[in-house]
């Protein structure tokens, strides 16, 4: 996590408990994206983690004015994390997040038809799980940031 973010939490630098809680939502965020597993849940839990930090989300914007942080200097510092490779991303955790969006999918859609092509979407997905291999994909922030 950013030094600056860190030092001001093991400072307890802030107001009141309520804004500690706050700020350990964030850090727990943090340490979400830095799972270094690939296993399904970890996979899902750090790419749910990485979207929530980076898209345009009122949520984390919320939260971080409640725990006393400038959401984008929040931003910044988990860029900051990912550029010295703190944080990093696997093909195996791409491919586990891509298959967990196809679940869902399927999971909220009723019509026979359109649940029949997802679902062969589904086990390409999960057949290219087991294929990808757990070396580091360089180029993933740049393509998901927009």
């Amino acid at each position: 996590m950013g030094i600056e973010i860190s030092q001001d939490l093991i400072q307890e630098n802030h107001v009141c408990s309520e804004q500690r809680l706050w700020r350990h939502v964030l850090i727990q965020a943090f340490e979400e994206a830095k799972f270094p597993q690939s296993d399904r849940k970890s996979s899902i839990y750090k790419m749910e983690a990485h979207e929530w930090i980076i898209q345009d989300n009122s949520d984390f914007e919320t939260i971080c004015w409640w725990s006393g942080w400038d959401p984008e200097h929040v931003r910044e510092q988990y860029f900051k994390a990912i550029k010295r490779g703190d944080i990093t991303f696997n093909k195996r955790q791409v491919k586990w997040i891509e298959y967990y969006k196809k679940y869902l999918q399927l999971k909220q859609t009723r019509e026979y038809e359109k649940r029949q092509g997802l679902r062969e979407q589904l086990e390409q997905a999960r057949a290219a799980v087991f294929i990808a291999t757990t070396a580091l994909v360089s180029n993933f922030i740049v393509s998901q940031r927009v």
